[in-house]
């Protein structure tokens, strides 16, 4: 699905949520907190964006691939992080499919599988790729927040929903699925994986200072869903 956010717009992007409150002080924290101890470990940053958890990884020990499906964002990657990280271009709708079978002991995925239709190519290769006991840890849309933009109304359906954000400072459209929470966590499970743990995040003490709406409304209401699987 094309965004221009994330292409065309890359490196506003990229500057936006280094600081902002819902990637910075919300989505960050709350999937970090799901992290293992990374020292050492062989990870793999699905949808790296500008590469703002290789980096983090990076600094915590581990060796690091980094994979998405825009050019601009693993230019950008390479860019920065150059040759500490491999990353490489790649439509996570096709799976994984230049990846060994159990070459990692964690994967991520932040903020992008809303933008596939069908989670099961890479689902069944995150399996695959992973060790036995590797995890596999993700953020999403929150399915009780996309509701309410339901063209049809049935919350059971999965649909594309076509949006505006401001990330930016100003209206960009963005495409992306809306999905009820079993079409969510059922394709886990049929992919071979046990979940470990569900969160629907927690932000950041600090935003009550620095954006205190963002803050009351995160704190009383959940924006995104975090999981966390395991591979037996």
């Amino acid at each position: 699905m094309f965004n221009p956010m994330y292409s065309e717009h890359a490196d506003e992007y990229a500057a936006a949520i280094r600081d902002n409150s819902y990637n910075a002080f919300y989505e960050r924290p709350s999937l970090l907190a799901l992290l293992p101890e990374l020292e050492n470990k062989a990870v793999l940053d699905l949808g790296c964006g500008p590469g703002v958890y290789s980096e983090y990884l990076l600094s915590q020990g581990a060796r690091v691939t980094a994979v998405d499906s825009s050019p601009e964002m693993v230019a950008l990657v390479k860019q920065k992080l150059g040759r500490a990280v491999h990353c490489y271009e790649q439509d996570l709708a096709l799976g994984l499919p230049q990846e060994a079978d159990a070459a990692y002991d964690l994967a991520i995925c932040p903020l992008a599988i809303h933008y596939l239709e069908d989670f099961t190519p890479l689902f069944r290769d995150v399996k695959r790729i992973l060790k036995p006991g590797g995890l596999f840890v993700f953020s999403t849309h929150h399915p009780f927040v996309d509701y309410p933009f339901s063209p049809s109304g049935n919350y059971f359906l999965t649909e594309k929903i076509v949006d505006e954000w401001d990330t930016l400072g100003r209206p960009v459209q963005v495409g992306f699925y809306r999905r009820p929470l079993t079409a969510i966590l059922q394709p886990l499970l049929e992919a071979g994986m046990t979940l470990v743990e569900l969160s629907e995040g927690t932000p950041d003490p600090s935003l009550e200072q620095s954006d205190p709406e963002s803050f009351r409304k995160l704190s009383t209401a959940p924006g995104f869903l975090f999981v966390k699987c395991r591979v037996l």
